[in-house]
């Protein structure tokens, strides 16, 4: 008898997992003292901001210490290190990141119903993070020069999120499939499904017949079609629809069995194209041909705080917002000299499940299991030239402490100053122009900003994954056909314009690439913030017909309001079932960065 190793063990040695954990460590302990969770007490602190801290734990003979830098938005540097957990007085290097939770559950007040279901996330998390360090996590420089999808593969997850890579629901076999960094090719499943419970949306240019005669190929196509007509099927009745193998094995076969006998869902087989998993797990990149669109499907896997369907209404309004949006921001002089891309969802298939949609309110999961969006392909928009990177690169940092950012610098042959401004000129004069100009809220991220180089700086951006995330102002809904203004989000939050800026860009990603420049590569965060600061009054000097909304929604307020994300599944009842998609908590204050750089003076 052959004796086979059982497989994934490769990651789990010691000094991997004690890495692992020491490194999450360092993040959880950051986060959750930027959202006022921990709350450790100053020990003493040394002539170069140095801090050192003592938390105390549930009990009294267990304490942490640890040491961290102040930087602006209530945000520490931890030294991960230098994190210790002391017994009955004697000090060890803290390596347990579900330890530290459970030994601070009541200080931080988790029940335990929940501590449970997030430390399942947390050991998920490290383990994700062990096989990434196993495989070996590319150097700074080595980055730099990769391809667009070589560093989507190397990406350490949401910078927010401590738990940013749980994907529960997920096996061994199939994270070593289908996660991101596991980098493995992956042929999409196809079926068919009838009319009468799906319907196939798209841009009103496109025709369906040859929209997946140019997906597929005609040969593809047509043994397709005689699948359908060998079982007495009419193949005008049917659409197509990509789903991910995942889903097929562990939803659609069983949740869709009486579809299936009843010749409502007929499966065909899988399609020739070879597909490369995105940081957000649904989402498909064609590596056979890079033109041809992103696909997204529905996957059933709980990932950073949601379960990953695709909702039948977004799905069903999705290329109508898409021309609606496209139409007024290609009307714009600004934008388009900004050479401003918004990808367009082009085209969707929702199944509208029999049971679970009759259901009044069920959990948001059950309408959620099937359904695909086509998205343009970023590649399809390259200049001579250039390259595409993804924004969240830019917070990368390699193991011997050299940044992503620094070493783009260096390739480009310009100062960090003259880099940054290339960036912001880049990034946030436009993000500026669709809030200010024309009132939507977009969720503009690292994972969802793709970064158009030339010659190793950044010259424009594209935007992915904006349908979904779009928030209405009153001023926006105003403009938009009511059947599409109700399938979308909306607002009545006047301060939504301002905070989209000063949480989804200054919190959400602006705190760590300014803490990254600071740390690593010398260029202070008061240079990062005067950059963002000139930046700013130099667009809104530019468009003096906006200044009653400069002062409106003002970016330069002293304190806006922060975002709780962590605490939020550690506090509230994110494990329990809902009837949509979990919402972030905002709440207390942060004292902006720009505040108390310069106050402008603002156009009457």
């Amino acid at each position: 008898m052959i004796n086979k190793p059982l497989a994934g063990t490769g990651p789990l040695s010691i000094a991997i997992w004690q890495k692992v954990n020491n490194r999450l460590l360092a993040k959880s302990l950051a986060e959750l003292m930027h959202e006022e969770v921990a709350q450790p007490v100053v020990v003493s602190e040394d002539k170069d901001g140095r801090t050192h801290f003592r938390l105390a734990t549930d009990h009294a003979h267990i304490e942490y210490t640890f040491t961290g830098y102040k930087r602006l938005l209530d945000y520490w540097q931890i030294e991960a290190t230098g994190i210790q957990r002391s017994e009955n007085g004697v000090p060890s290097i803290a390596t347990d990141a579900c330890l530290f939770f459970v030994e601070l559950q009541n200080t931080f007040g988790i029940r335990p119903f929940t501590l449970a279901h997030y430390i399942e996330e947390l050991l998920h998390t490290l383990y994700a993070d062990a096989y990434l360090d196993k495989r070996g996590r590319y150097t700074a420089a080595q980055l730099a020069a990769a391809d667009y999808q070589t560093a989507e593969h190397q990406m350490d997850g949401h910078p927010w999120v401590i738990v940013n890579k749980s994907r529960l629901g997920f096996n061994y076999n199939e994270y070593s499939q289908y996660a991101p960094e596991a980098d493995q090719p992956v042929q999409l499943s196809w079926i068919a499904v009838h009319k009468s419970r799906a319907g196939f949306c798209c841009l009103n240019h496109i025709d369906e017949q040859s929209f997946f005669e140019q997906e597929l190929g005609k040969a593809t196509v047509d043994s397709f079609k005689k699948i359908i007509t060998d079982l007495n099927c009419d193949v005008a009745e049917y659409t197509f629809i990509p789903v991910h193998p995942w889903q097929w094995n562990n939803k659609l076969l069983v949740q869709y069995a009486m579809e299936i006998a009843n010749k409502l869902l007929i499966p065909l087989g899988t399609g020739e194209d070879v597909y490369s998993p995105q940081q957000s797990i649904r989402t498909f990149y064609n590596t056979s041909w890079p033109e041809k669109h992103y696909v997204k499907t529905a996957i059933s896997v709980l990932s950073t705080g949601n379960i990953r369907g695709l909702s039948p209404k977004q799905m069903a309004i999705a290329p109508r917002v898409t021309t609606w949006v496209m139409e007024m921001l290609q009307q714009d002089a600004y934008l388009q000299s900004l050479g401003l891309i918004l990808l367009g969802e082009v085209a969707t298939v929702s199944y509208h499940h029999p049971y679970y949609q009759a259901i009044a309110d069920p959990p948001y999961q059950y309408k959620e299991f099937l359904g695909v969006l086509w998205r343009e392909s970023a590649a399809k928009y390259l200049q001579p030239g250039e390259r595409l990177i993804t924004m969240a690169s830019l917070l990368y940092v390699d193991d011997a402490g050299h940044s992503m950012i620094g070493e783009l610098v260096k390739r480009s042959g310009l100062t960090t100053d003259e880099w940054l401004l290339a960036y912001l000129q880049a990034y946030l004069k436009p993000l500026l122009q669709i809030y200010y100009r024309h009132s939507l809220c977009v969720t503009p991220h690292g994972e969802n900003i793709i970064l158009v180089l030339k010659n190793d700086v950044p010259v424009r951006i594209i935007i992915k994954d904006f349908v979904d995330d779009i928030v209405l102002t009153e001023e926006a809904k105003e403009k938009l056909p009511k059947d599409l203004a109700e399938g979308m989000i909306a607002s009545s939050n006047k301060d939504n314009i301002p905070l989209f800026i000063l949480l989804g860009v200054f919190d959400a990603f602006f705190r760590y690439l300014s803490n990254v420049l600071h740390t690593y590569d010398g260029y202070t965060e008061t240079e990062f913030w005067q950059q963002v600061c000139e930046v700013i009054l130099e667009y809104q000097e530019a468009h003096p017909a906006l200044a009653h909304k400069f002062t409106k929604y003002n970016l330069f307020v002293p304190e806006f309001k922060r975002f709780y994300i962590n605490s939020v599944r550690l506090l509230g009842n994110a494990y329990e079932e809902k009837t949509s998609f979990a919402i972030p908590r905002k709440g207390g204050v942060l004292q902006n960065p720009l505040a108390a750089i310069k106050q402008p003076v603002l156009p009457l």
